[in-house]
């Protein structure tokens, strides 16, 4: 942080407004710079509330800041500007543009708000489709490897990934299956990344891609610049599968794989989404009861549901026209979550 130039990982930065050794180091590193922060929207309740304490202190020691994130809710965009406006000592500011995507700019004095074109190289129309148990997913995959695609199943803990990979190892020993996720040694890791990087990544083609099968955690969420015939993930919260389905078809490639500078040959993208069988009415167990391992890692299973009932009725989404009220949609303060949730919604925000 004291170097001019400096790249890492946010919690260093976040130490620096925590009572932890060399605190006030980190804060003389960031003074007068400009922080640049991405993935906004990965960050928890927790994370978010030590953020803005970051940017509070960031203004007031004269720093700049630039926010970067995909599918931030409109809440979290104005607790941001209001901890930054808030270390300048200024008023807040009201945002009201829900475009998307959007620019916010303050420059110390005044709020503007800028819709932004998005290439057409990156709009697309992802189909959602839902399947309740193991053997669907199974079924998914094995047709992924007959007709020559890659696929990538996202699970939500690396034990639930473990045991997949495990699993379809034993039954299928002839599938070319990679298992990838945080807990490798680092070195390992670093390792598996190259190689998924090389079987999925931007110049991969079809001799690389045919058949190929990655059982992932949310590792491939954001960062890595993956590309997947088709993608199967564990139900998540909305943010999250946008991120993950912008995993699929990411680049342009022709009807088996090959990249192309043309536009994209495959069929339409589908994203394949494992979850609960749908309950207009759940019970508390709903969520808990299929995925048991997963249940505290994503804990308003409210925010969940309405992530589902919102793609069932639409059956897909548009992006990135659909984004805004997919996401404020789940986020927002007029959601109405079952009163079998009520529960396990309040205790998640209660213990945000």
């Amino acid at each position: 942080l004291l170097a001019e130039l400096g790249v890492g990982t946010i919690d260093q930065a976040l130490l620096g407004v925590l009572p932890s050794r060399h605190q006030s180091l980190r804060l003389l590193g960031l003074m007068h710079k400009v922080l640049l922060v991405d993935e906004v929207h990965a960050c928890d309740a927790y994370m978010q509330l030590l953020l803005c304490n970051l940017l509070r202190a960031h203004a007031m020691a004269g720093g700049s800041a630039i926010l970067l994130s995909a599918t931030l809710p409109q809440s979290q965009r104005q607790e941001l500007l209001d901890a930054f406006t808030d270390g300048l000592k200024q008023p807040g500011r009201m945002l009201n543009a829900n475009t998307y995507p959007l620019l916010t700019h303050f420059n110390g004095e005044v709020t503007a708000e800028f819709p932004l074109e998005t290439r057409a190289t990156v709009r697309r129309h992802v189909r959602v489709e839902f399947i309740d148990s193991l053997q669907a997913v199974e079924q998914s995959l094995t047709d992924s490897v007959a007709s020559g695609q890659c696929a990538c199943w996202i699970r939500n803990t690396v034990a639930d990934a473990r045991e997949a990979y495990t699993q379809l190892k034993s039954r299928y020993p002839e599938w070319n299956i990679a298992l990838f996720h945080a807990r490798f040694a680092l070195a390992g890791r670093l390792a598996i990344e190259q190689k998924v990087l090389n079987r999925f990544g931007k110049e991969s083609n079809h001799e690389q891609r045919q058949g190929q099968i990655l059982i992932a955690t949310q590792v491939v969420e954001q960062s890595l610049d993956l590309d997947f015939d088709r993608v199967i993930t564990d139900l998540a919260p909305i943010d999250l599968i946008i991120q993950r389905a912008g995993r699929l078809h990411r680049h342009r490639r022709d009807a088996v794989g090959n990249p192309i500078n043309e536009t994209d040959q495959r069929p339409q993208p589908v994203i394949t989404v494992h979850a609960p069988a749908w309950s207009d009415e759940p019970s508390a167990e709903w969520f808990k009861s299929h995925f048991p391992k997963a249940q505290t890692v994503y804990e308003d299973h409210g925010q969940i549901w309405l992530t589902m009932k919102l793609l069932r009725e639409n059956g897909g989404f548009r992006m990135p026209e659909d984004a805004r009220a997919l996401i404020e949609g789940v986020y927002g303060s007029e959601t109405d979550i079952p009163e079998g949730l009520w529960r396990a919604s309040a205790d998640a925000q209660g213990e945000n």
